[in-house]
């Protein structure tokens, strides 16, 4: 009856050692609804609040919300994906969307986890071989997600510089979002800090939007150690699963014709349910000057389980 003192967002003094964490604080679900082009997308998420302190141990959220803007004609912030080890995206990656929950320990002991939501829009640059692909038809999207988690993850290394700093894709499933499309959902995880008994977490939504774009929704367990520290991990499983499971997209006439167009020539319009983890780190060689064309269909080693 307490529990709306008891696991107030306000912070006097940080302890690590809780046998309970709750969060968010507002818990009720939202509805959300992004434009995406002629679609709709929505989800519902709970409100977001700050945690609150008198001692600057406080937790504050800078959100970015593309509220009625349509997404893929908006202009958003570019991000940069990979690292100097590798080569060059053949995306451009724009954040349209950020968002965050804390989560706290009772009697005002401040912040122990966080889930963080970010939406990410790639859009195949004129360069990329799949500029002149379609991302409705399935095996390219394969391509295209793995190109992007290899380009984004692959090439980051820890120590020596002879480990990999993450693992992925794992746990990789689709989800139907439409009547048409379909999402992949899938896990990296940050071992470089840790290791492969103990990483942190990264879980992805992917599905394409249009024939040389797709959308990313990254949550972002914070640091929180996902098999060592069920006390902070089973709530944000719980609140992460609880928004994707809510996802829907309501497919526009535009959209419907171009994925229609791909289904005439590609009957079975289904994304492989199996996705074999990324052989990480990749060791990076400059190309030559020439571009040489290459086959945009998934390795078929990868499709392995």
């Amino acid at each position: 009856m307490l529990d709306w003192i008891k696991y107030l967002p306000f912070s006097i003094k940080y302890k690590k050692a809780v046998s309970e964490v709750r969060g968010p604080y507002f818990s009720k679900p939202i509805k959300r609804k992004w434009l995406l082009g002629d679609n709709e997308l929505m989800f519902s998420a709970p409100k977001s609040n700050s945690i609150y302190s008198l001692s600057h141990s406080g937790s504050k959220i800078e959100t970015v919300n593309p509220k009625n803007k349509n997404i893929l004609e908006g202009s958003w912030e570019t991000l940069y994906p990979g690292n100097e080890r590798g080569p060059e995206s053949d995306w451009l990656t724009q954040l349209f969307y950020f968002d965050a929950w804390f989560f706290v320990g009772p009697w005002f002991i401040g912040e122990q986890a966080r889930l963080k939501v970010s939406g990410i829009l790639n859009t195949a640059i004129e360069s990329s071989n799949f500029y002149t692909g379609n991302l409705f038809h399935p095996k390219v999207f394969e391509s295209a997600v793995a190109n992007f988690l290899d380009i984004t993850y692959g090439y980051k290394r820890s120590g020596s510089g002879k480990s990999a700093h993450y693992r992925g894709p794992l746990s990789w499933k689709t989800i139907p979002i439409s009547y048409c499309i379909e999402s992949v959902v899938c896990d990296i995880h940050c071992i470089g800090n840790s290791s492969k008994d103990n990483p942190t977490l990264l879980r992805k939504v992917f599905f394409p939007i249009s024939p040389t774009q797709f959308v990313c929704i990254n949550f972002d367990f914070g640091g929180t150690e996902i098999f060592n520290d069920k006390i902070r991990s089973e709530p944000l499983f719980k609140l992460c699963d609880s928004i994707i499971n809510s996802i829907t997209l309501d497919v526009g006439e535009a959209t419907k014709a171009e994925w229609n167009k791909v289904k005439a020539t590609s009957p079975d319009m289904r994304i492989t349910n199996t996705f074999g983890e990324l052989p990480w780190p990749i060791k990076y060689e400059k190309p030559s000057k020439s571009r040489n064309e290459f086959d945009v269909t998934p390795n078929q080693k990868r499709l392995a389980t």
